[in-house]
């Protein structure tokens, strides 16, 4: 069962729930207006560290069990340490737009070979059903060859989610490790004018 992550509602202003402990949000959906909450800190760290910044989550609120995807955690710009977070309430069932990141596997087996990835894409949009749409997708590369690319079309995430970016972006392409290392020829200082 899915971790339920506790929230209260939030009648002071951020800085003091900080001070307090907290992190503090807000909530909002479809049919409601935003409300502000707060997140004991430890647990709420926790989570994002475990299932990403861009996950779903189940939270309780006022006793009731609801279920959100996170919008935008807000970080410190000097620390970098969270200090607000945005959450969406959605229904399992209903539609939904929103970006999910991409995670590369068996970079070790690639790195065995002298080969490693190059990676141009690493989140991407889509839309479907709350609970159709999966935290992260997850690649396995290991067993890619040299010259091998995977593009968005390759991405196998279900009929029922539709993706907006353009299908032929590539997301990833396999290079040799020796191409980082090609040696530049220096200039000889003698020769420029």
């Amino acid at each position: 069962m899915a971790e339920i992550l506790i929230a209260t509602e939030r009648n002071e202003k951020g800085k003091t729930a900080r001070k307090k402990g907290f992190i503090p949000g807000i909530i909002y959906g479809k049919d409601r207006e935003g409300q502000s909450i707060n997140f004991e800190r430890g647990k709420l760290i926790a989570f994002l560290k475990e299932k990403g910044e861009k996950s779903k989550m189940n939270f309780q609120l006022n006793g009731e069990n609801k279920q959100g995807i996170i919008k935008e955690v807000g970080r410190d710009a000097v620390t970098s340490s969270v200090i607000h977070i945005d959450i969406q309430e959605v229904s399992a069932l209903e539609k939904v737009r929103w970006t999910i990141p991409i995670f590369f596997e068996g970079r070790e087996q690639l790195k065995k070979k002298e080969l490693y990835i190059q990676v141009y894409l690493t989140e991407v949009e889509v839309e479907g059903k709350a609970s159709d749409i999966p935290n992260n997708i997850t690649l396995n590369v290991g067993n890619l060859e040299l010259g091998e690319e995977v593009k968005v079309k390759d991405l196998n995430i279900g009929s029922n989610i539709r993706i907006f970016n353009e299908l032929e972006n590539t997301i990833a392409i396999i290079s040799s490790s020796q191409n980082t290392n090609k040696n530049i020829e220096e200039e000889d200082p003698s020769e420029v004018e």
